[in-house]
């Protein structure tokens, strides 16, 4: 099954008329004739001056000021545009999760107690900042390792030789990556940029937990669509079930709303003007997310 031609142009539009311009610029780099400097000049917008991001970039929380999950979705774009290690955007975020690292105990909180002071989420509120159990450490934290070795001419070396010591405990503590699905996408995120024995450990943990949860990886998903897991051929998922993998990414194409866009699945009961606003952000988020792994597996009529 392919995303037919008028499908496309289609999503195309909901995602000009409907998503940020952050993600507006994403999709014209990818599909269209925007140079990636113009997907630079948007992210910098939710960058502070501390160096992390913020600024409702993950659209679920709709804080101004700087988070470490804020700062882990702020360099998803930058590995997404391959902005380059000594740009100022990495530099300037890498200072900030060296200063937010919590040595005692060896994590950096998704968010701080601030994030309650603005609409968000109901699984955003913080009650009080502490360490995170072992199985729920993943997420962010082994996202931000990962980012921490990939821009490593930013980050101190005891800095770096912590970070990655505590990544090693996380890997060590269990067979499996026990959480959440997304402490399993955390560690797909950062295993490729770790050093060698730690990146053996990671995908050695990956692959074992995602052949636990194949057999039922439509109902471990839940709301995380497949392409955030495998978003191209060379994900981990992929390469050990391409067959299921590709009709996971093609169903995806049944799942087109009318209005051409792909919307999220969970709702927030709460702050319902922020809300709307933010499912908006979302769906063009995902659209574009969505578009792009179409892409990469070809499943695209006019580009396949």
């Amino acid at each position: 099954m392919l995303l037919k031609r008028e499908e496309f142009l289609q999503a195309f539009e909901f995602v000009k008329n409907n998503a940020r311009e952050l993600d507006r610029k994403l999709i014209e780099s990818q599909f269209g004739n925007e140079s990636e400097k113009e997907v630079r000049k948007a992210l910098v917008k939710y960058q502070n001056p501390d160096g992390g991001f913020g600024n409702a970039i993950d659209p679920d929380f709709r804080l101004k000021a700087s988070s470490p999950m804020a700062t882990s979705v702020g360099l998803q774009y930058c590995t997404q545009i391959e902005l380059d290690s000594a740009d100022p955007i990495i530099e300037s975020a890498m200072k900030y999760l060296v200063s937010t690292y919590q040595s005692d105990g060896g994590y950096w909180p998704p968010t701080f107690m601030n994030v309650n002071e603005e609409p968000h989420a109901p699984w955003w509120h913080v009650e009080s900042v502490i360490s995170p159990s072992e199985a729920g450490w993943p997420n962010p934290n082994a996202e931000l390792v990962g980012y921490m070795n990939k821009y490593a001419i930013h980050v101190p070396k005891d800095v770096l030789i912590a970070v990655n010591r505590r990544a090693l405990l996380n890997l060590e503590s269990s067979t499996y990556i026990e959480g959440l699905i997304y402490d399993i996408v955390c560690w797909n995120r950062a295993y490729s940029y770790l050093p060698d024995a730690l990146r053996r450990k990671a995908t050695d943990k990956i692959e074992r937990t995602l052949r636990k949860i194949m057999p039922t990886i439509e109902q471990v998903l839940r709301e995380v669509r497949v392409f955030v897991i495998a978003p191209d051929p060379q994900s981990l998922l992929y390469r050990l079930y391409p067959d299921r993998v590709t009709g996971l990414i093609a169903s995806q194409i049944q799942k087109q709303s009318d209005d051409g866009g792909w919307w999220p699945t969970w709702e927030w009961g709460q702050y319902m003007d922020s809300w709307s606003h933010a499912k908006k952000e979302w769906a063009g988020k995902i659209t574009v997310e969505c578009l792009i792994s179409l892409k990469q597996y070809n499943f695209i009529e006019m580009i396949s």
